[in-house]
């Protein structure tokens, strides 16, 4: 496909498009806010048990839980069996735990991996409450799990990260009776970066879809922050997986020495637009670490592109171009 049909194939309502999906995660940011307060107001299914104290409770690296937790003063000995359960109504997983006493505590740790592997744990969308089963020569008695909710940090890393390989978010906190719960979201759906590479005479970008269920017609698509016409890129994913070659030539469209800054999109459908970046991570902004370095590629003899992607705080890509002649410095 030619510069100029590419240019050519892109259609206004691409930018309807973006403002549909800004809309929509408007919109997943109040359906997150209704789903918190309604934490609160539900019914806590262990609400009713006794009480064990969690001293940690946490999720690492987006897909690990941890746990620790005090059992009550009279428990005694460590119980022989301790189980940590995962419930949400009718719903019910278990997680194998370990039970230990030292002086006149007894503890239970327990640590799940979330996921669809053979060793991990797959839970569904919603809130689900968290109690320990533990079982001695009386037989067995759940503990409903106190907490505190997770206090906000400045560091450089966020509390919640999403899961590296899915995309889905585990997020620890407690429920109005200050017991522990999780709340599991799915993904959204969006084109993760694997790959940047940039060779001497071009550059290519491998990705992978998030969130995505189905797919009509999907491109890569670049919208210019200074507006005019769009950038489309056919792209035949396998798998999910695609990658494509950057119109470089094209991007460079200002006068030379001006930089031309373009926001990198994926048109999965006639009717959906998604963002195309980096988001399975912990950073709480990427732009501090996710740094690449200007490149010059050359176009032809005497043309050369300065090609710059970046990544924006909301992990968006962006790829920012200029062109000059002679010899490149």
């Amino acid at each position: 496909m030619s510069p100029s049909d590419r240019r050519r194939s892109a259609q206004p309502p691409l930018r309807l498009l973006q403002v549909v999906y800004g809309a929509r995660r408007r919109v997943g940011l109040v359906a997150d806010r209704l789903t918190r307060r309604t934490n609160h107001l539900r019914r806590d299914p262990v609400a009713e048990l006794p009480r064990a104290i969690c001293e940690y409770f946490g999720v690492l690296d987006g897909r690990t839980l941890h746990l620790h937790a005090l059992l009550p003063t009279a428990a005694g000995r460590a119980p022989k069996r301790a189980t940590l359960l995962f419930i949400q109504g009718n719903r019910q997983v278990e997680c194998p735990a370990t039970s230990d006493s030292g002086g006149d505590t007894v503890s239970v740790t327990a640590r799940a991996a979330f996921g669809d592997g053979a060793e991990e744990i797959s839970l569904g969308k919603g809130i689900w409450s968290l109690a320990l089963a533990v079982s001695d020569e009386a037989g067995e008695r759940r503990l409903a799990l106190r907490t505190t909710e997770v206090e906000e940090h400045d560091g450089p890393t966020v509390a919640a990260p999403l899961h590296p390989v899915s995309g889905w978010r585990y997020e620890p906190g407690c429920g109005n009776h200050g017991l522990a719960q999780l709340t599991v979201v799915g993904p959204k759906a969006r084109a993760e970066v694997i790959r940047l590479e940039t060779a001497r005479t071009e550059a290519r970008i491998q990705a992978r879809f998030i969130g995505v269920r189905s797919l009509e017609d999907p491109a890569v698509v670049f919208t210019s922050r200074g507006g005019g016409s769009d950038l489309v890129v056919p792209i035949d994913p396998v798998d999910g997986r695609f990658e494509f070659v950057v119109p470089l030539a094209d991007l460079a469209s200002g006068p030379p020495g001006a930089e031309v800054i373009w926001e990198a999109w994926v048109r999965t459908s006639p009717a959906r637009m998604i963002r195309l970046g980096r988001f399975l991570h912990d950073l709480r902004d990427p732009r501090t670490v996710l740094r690449v370095s200007r490149t010059a590629v050359t176009i032809d003899d005497r043309r050369f592109v300065g090609y710059r992607p970046y990544y924006t705080k909301a992990g968006n890509l962006a790829v920012a171009c200029l062109h000059y002649t002679g010899a490149p410095t």
